[in-house]
């Protein structure tokens, strides 16, 4: 709808532009002597006035497609096709003031150096102000998505921390603990440090969009660290990412979402211990994948983390970034990284 109310406001300037810009040529080569002819003016003021138009919606389209869109062109490529279509533009419109000029006997007004100089001008003057509306409309566009994303990312960290925050998670977190000082457990000490670690990070972290593989990984070891000291040897992860993907980027904490939907959806017992496996799945992608022993009842919530990922990959430009495969025995969400 956006798209088209823009469209909209382009139509009528394109309209007001060429009458007024083409009555002004008009004005400005009738001399005050001269007796009115209507039927000399409107032919003398429809040729400029198509001329305009014609040219307004030609580089309307041209700075659009060059200039504006995904496909990447050359510099060399954009000039020449500005100057090869306005060309052509401007060749066909002179000829045809020439015929209408003979036709009306209005040689005096109009002659071959006037047309061409006359029509190169308001080219220019057309491509720029289509130039400057592309772009504008394009910053109002970043913006306006960035400002979306900004909203969406603050709405799934407080889901995040919500999640984790949760009476059932801080009472599994606290009772393992709880369990590990009773026994004496050397860990426990540690499992306190990296509990502490991971709200800091969460905190620290609410604001920012996306964050580099190794980032992550680092903070996935953290939270590895609670999963094991609160199953043991009921879950096993296993991490094979080749050091050349590190630098790329991800959305904040999207690896500890898919950790937490791998545990929060399955089974994990001593009879059916939970093996999740993190690894490079080619194409510049990642897989999360685990054995699937899903549990009877789903939580309300189900499907609620996965939905909040593809959001936010839809809000940073980037089409099918989550990718979900499931059979009787295996779970696997695949993601993209994005480019440092």
């Amino acid at each position: 709808m956006k798209r088209r109310l823009i469209n909209i406001k382009n139509w009528k300037l394109a309209v007001l532009f060429s009458a007024i810009f083409s009555l002004f040529g008009i004005i400005t080569n009738t001399t005050p002597q001269a007796d009115i002819d209507i039927f000399l003016i409107l032919p003398t003021w429809f040729l400029p006035f198509s001329f305009l138009l014609v040219a307004w919606y030609l580089n309307s389209i041209i700075t659009n497609q060059l200039f504006f869109n995904d496909k990447k062109w050359n510099l060399t490529s954009k000039i020449l096709i500005v100057f090869l279509s306005n060309g052509f533009l401007l060749i066909l419109f002179t000829f045809a003031g020439i015929f209408i000029s003979k036709t009306f006997n209005l040689e005096r007004e109009y002659n071959y150096i006037y047309l061409i100089v006359r029509g190169s001008v308001s080219i220019a003057i057309i491509y720029l102000v289509q130039y400057t509306l592309n772009l504008n409309a394009r910053n109002q566009s970043v913006l306006l998505q960035n400002q979306m994303l900004k909203t969406e990312n603050i709405r799934a960290q407080f889901e995040i921390l919500r999640q984790q925050i949760s009476p059932h998670f801080l009472f599994n977190s606290l009772s393992s603990l709880r369990s590990m000082i009773r026994s004496s457990d050397k860990n426990a000490e540690n499992f306190v440090i990296k509990l502490s670690d991971i709200y800091r990070l969460l905190l620290a972290n609410k604001e920012i969009h996306t964050i580099t593989l190794k980032e992550e990984l680092e903070f996935i070891e953290d939270y590895s660290f609670l999963l094991y000291a609160r199953f043991e040897n009921m879950i096993r992860i296993e991490i094979e990412i080749p050091q050349d993907l590190l630098n790329f980027k991800i959305p904040t904490f999207t690896l500890q979402l898919l950790l937490e939907n791998c545990v929060k959806h399955n089974i994990v017992s001593k009879e059916k211990p939970l093996h999740i496996k993190i690894y490079d799945s080619g194409v510049k992608s990642i897989s999360v994948e685990n054995n699937l022993q899903q549990r009877i009842k789903a939580g309300k919530e189900s499907g609620i983390g996965l939905q909040n990922l593809i959001k936010r990959y839809d809000l940073l430009g980037v089409s099918d970034g989550v990718q979900i495969f499931s059979d009787e025995s295996v779970y696997r969400v695949k993601i993209k990284l994005l480019d440092a």
